[in-house]
């Protein structure tokens, strides 16, 4: 999402993609850089962002995990958040997945984001899951608990991903899906170079899909979470 972000922007967004899932550290493990870590934001003294680590192609900042404690890791988010939404046109935030993944890093704080991401592999099991986190969702936006924060579900998976059609994802959830963005690239390797391993046309297109007609721009500052 990050990348299709900065690649696409026609404002020259500046983006920076947060790792706060330390169970799975998939930004961290697959981007491979070097700097402040997001626990570093749980200190009395915080990092300054111009010490974050860059990427080039495309452009964009991210901040990594350390693979601490959920508890620790939720409260430097929170802490991180205002200053990395104060310097960048976007951040987009990786949670962990699941039924109870966004409370896990954030708790009942989603009335900080603009949008919620929920990336859905079609297979039963993912599905079923899926399906619990919107019941949860719906009854927190019922409630008032997560502010105006927006959905957007996109179907994802690799080329083994053959159980279900989107369509079927679709049916079951009862919502709309952005289509299906197979992740071409592996999880145990850096992607050392990053811009072409993530240049994947469908991602785009998703992106493009859930986006349209949503302007970035500096006066908005829009903050997304990936789960």
């Amino acid at each position: 999402m990050a990348a299709s972000i900065a690649r696409e922007s026609a404002t020259a967004a500046r983006v920076c993609v947060v790792d706060a899932d330390p169970m799975a550290l998939d930004v961290t493990t697959r981007l491979g850089v070097r700097g402040p870590v997001v626990e570093d934001f749980a200190r009395p003294e915080m990092p300054p962002i111009s010490q974050l680590a860059d990427l080039h192609s495309p452009a964009l900042t991210v901040l990594p995990c350390g693979g601490g404690g959920i508890g620790r890791v939720r409260y430097a988010t929170e802490r991180a958040l205002p200053d990395l939404r104060a310097c960048f046109d976007t951040v987009v935030i990786d949670l962990p997945g699941g039924p109870a993944g966004p409370g896990s890093v954030i708790g009942n704080r989603l009335e900080l984001l603009d949008w919620l991401m929920l990336t859905v592999t079609p297979e039963h099991s993912a599905v079923t899951a899926a399906a619990h986190f919107l019941e949860h969702f719906d009854t927190a936006r019922q409630r008032g608990d997560i502010g105006g924060v927006k959905l957007a579900v996109v179907c994802t998976g690799d080329e083994s991903s053959t159980e279900m059609e989107p369509s079927d994802v679709e049916r079951i959830l009862g919502v709309d899906v952005a289509g299906r963005v197979p992740q071409l690239w592996g999880r145990a390797e850096p992607n050392l170079g990053f811009g072409p391993a993530l240049a994947i046309p469908d991602l785009d297109d998703a992106v493009a899909d859930v986006f349209m007609g949503f302007r970035l721009g500096r006066e908005h500052r829009p903050s997304f979470a990936t789960l």
